[in-house]
C-alpha cells in the first residue's frame, strides 16, 4: 500500500462470454463424473478388502 491506499481487486470478465446455462450444464456434468469415479473407486476398495479377508 502506498500512502494508506487501499486496491480493491475487481474481477474483470475475461472477454469469454459463454451463457451461464453451459456452464451450469457443464459443472453437473463434472459433478456426475466424480461422482461416478467415487462409486467405482468405493466399489474397488470394497473387493479389495473382500480378497483381504477371505481366508482360503
Amino acid at each position: 500500500m502506498v500512502g494508506g491506499e487501499s486496491f480493491i481487486a475487481t474481477v474483470v470478465p475475461s472477454g469469454n462470454t459463454t451463457p451461464n446455462s453451459s456452464l451450469m450444464l457443464e459443472q453437473k456434468t463434472m459433478f456426475a463424473f466424480v461422482v461416478l469415479l467415487f462409486i467405482f473407486l468405493c466399489i474397488l476398495i470394497v473387493h479389495c478388502f473382500q480378497i483381504l479377508l477371505s481366508f482360503y
